[in-house]
């Protein structure tokens, strides 16, 4: 589209601008999100110049990336948690029998043989046999494999976030 003013009524100082916070904070979360590729872009551009790195905003914008990426990482946690199904038990990291809810803020679905590997009372309850072939890994393995993966995704996404905003810094 193209745009002319044949009678000269339109100035360059008429011309509507973004304020400057709105590009800082822009600038700084999508720095973030592109582990700094949108800056190496702006560079390239020649447009990097009207970015104030240094601003609040700017800050704003990384810390706000930070925030969507933990966001992203605990939501892929939570579909990774897993649904009831076929084969399927549902692990508490705090015990049903120790008031621990039946949420997937509170564990995941697992097949029989991962909750037996990871939680010592469905443990006891597999056959000698099997235990013998399976023995109960150490206790930090266990602890591990039973916090909710919705926390685990977060603390992911939190990471990565952290990193691309630290690839910010000159």
């Amino acid at each position: 589209m193209h745009y002319s003013d044949p009678y000269g009524l339109f100035g360059i100082e008429d011309i509507p601008t973004i304020p400057q916070p709105v590009v800082d904070f822009s600038a700084g979360f999508g720095d973030t999100l592109s582990f700094g590729l949108t800056d190496m872009a702006r560079d390239q551009l020649g447009t990097n110049g009207s970015v104030d790195k240094c601003s609040a905003s700017y800050t704003g914008g990384e810390v706000s990336g930070v925030l969507v990426s933990t966001a992203i990482g605990g939501a892929a946690g939570w579909r990774a948690a897993g649904t009831k199904g076929w084969g399927k038990e549902f692990s508490h990291w705090i015990p049903n029998r120790k008031g621990g809810p039946r949420s997937l803020w509170n564990g995941n679905y697992v097949t029989k043989v991962e909750h037996a590997l990871s939680d010592p009372y469905r443990y006891r309850f597999m056959p000698r046999t099997w235990k013998e072939a399976n023995p109960m890994p150490n206790t930090v393995i266990q602890q591990w494999n039973r916090i909710p993966n919705v926390y685990k995704g977060g603390a992911a996404g939190a990471a990565i976030g952290v990193a691309g905003a630290a690839t910010n810094s000159d």
